[in-house]
């Protein structure tokens, strides 16, 4: 159940958001609002502008129109000298992405560095924390996504799900408001997406807030609060995981759900 209820103030609200590559407009205004301790599921064929989207939220893409509010605060955009807009205040922009944690496909650890250097490089270099204070909250971490045993060794020794879930606790040692996650499973073998499933379950249990794009639609019914559909860059079915999945409207999302499941 959403917790719309509970805060007034989404935790994060998106507005009219409209990307556009060239001549292509990959998303055509959506608007999303997610609450304190909402999981979001965003769901959708290839093409249909789902990471697009998770990507213009702390603007590793540029949207071209729209409105980011994190916590009630409005991200001020300027347009540029190309169709889109930039952030007016990097400082701002800096301070909002610091506590919104992204967890990508491909990990994107420190190759040079090992697994418990990882996690502590961002809470002792950019939130300034005490260096032992930080090593012992990344060990307190690895330990959580069941890692523990691989702290000294470095990524290319780990498989991709020991990476992926190193990913997820580098992010959560800068003590994040909002999670988003981007197919964090897709690069993995089939074998080893349950245990990176598993801890983003057990982050669901906390009650953490999170927007997830995927192609796990079992995950995704059981652990969403609500679910949406993305087709040619509009939304085209939302609503709660129990009303999506049971009694969708849209056709297309009737569909895709046939050629999923």
């Amino acid at each position: 159940m959403s917790n719309a209820s509970v805060s007034r103030i989404p935790a994060l609200e998106l507005n009219n958001i409209h990307k556009t590559f060239g001549d292509v407009e990959v998303l055509k205004g959506i608007s999303l609002k997610a609450y304190d301790g909402d999981v979001i599921s965003i769901l959708g064929s290839s093409g249909s502008g789902k990471s697009t989207f998770l990507r213009c939220i702390n603007l590793l893409e540029n949207p071209t129109e729209g409105e980011i509010i994190f916590k009630g605060e409005q991200l001020a955009l300027t347009a540029n000298k190309s169709p889109d807009l930039q952030a007016s205040s990097m400082a701002q922009l800096t301070r909002m992405r610091q506590q919104i944690g992204f967890v990508f496909q491909s990990f994107n650890l420190w190759p040079h560095m090992t697994i418990l250097d990882n996690v502590v490089e961002g809470p002792a270099n950019v939130l300034k924390r005490p260096k032992q204070e930080a090593r012992e909250y990344a060990e307190f971490l690895l330990n959580k996504v069941g890692i523990a045993d691989k702290k000294h060794m470095y990524p290319s020794q780990l498989s991709g799900g020991q990476q992926q879930r190193v990913a997820i606790a580098r992010t959560l040692a800068m003590d994040p408001q909002v999670i988003l996650f981007d197919e964090p499973t897709s690069a993995l073998d089939p074998e080893l997406v349950g245990e990176v499933l598993g801890v983003m379950r057990s982050l669901a249990e906390e009650g953490r807030t999170m927007l997830i794009v995927t192609h796990e639609m079992n995950f995704a019914k059981e652990v969403s609060s609500e679910v949406v559909f993305l087709h040619q860059g509009l939304i085209e079915e939302q609503g709660t995981s129990k009303k999506v999945f049971e009694a969708p409207e849209s056709e297309r999302f009737k569909a895709f759900l046939s050629s999923t499941f």
